[in-house]
């Protein structure tokens, strides 16, 4: 199995578990949304991060080149 295809099969799974929410306990509803909580800061912190090294690297190159 390549990666396309197990890529594929973990999204399909998905998305059988995300037609079934509606129908889920409270239990499983709660366990989605932390999950999806944590997911979501994840990408979150993590464009923040790119966001802020990229400042950071423009600015020492900036203040490099007046000392220079």
């Amino acid at each position: 199995m390549d990666a396309r295809e197990e890529t594929l099969s973990i999204l399909n799974n998905i998305w059988v578990k995300l037609q079934g929410l509606p129908n889920a306990t409270p239990i499983e509803l709660g366990a989605f949304f932390v999950i999806l909580t944590f997911i979501l800061v994840f990408i979150l912190m993590a464009a923040l991060t790119c966001a802020t090294c990229c400042c950071c690297c423009c600015r020492k190159t900036k203040i490099r080149g007046s000392i220079l």
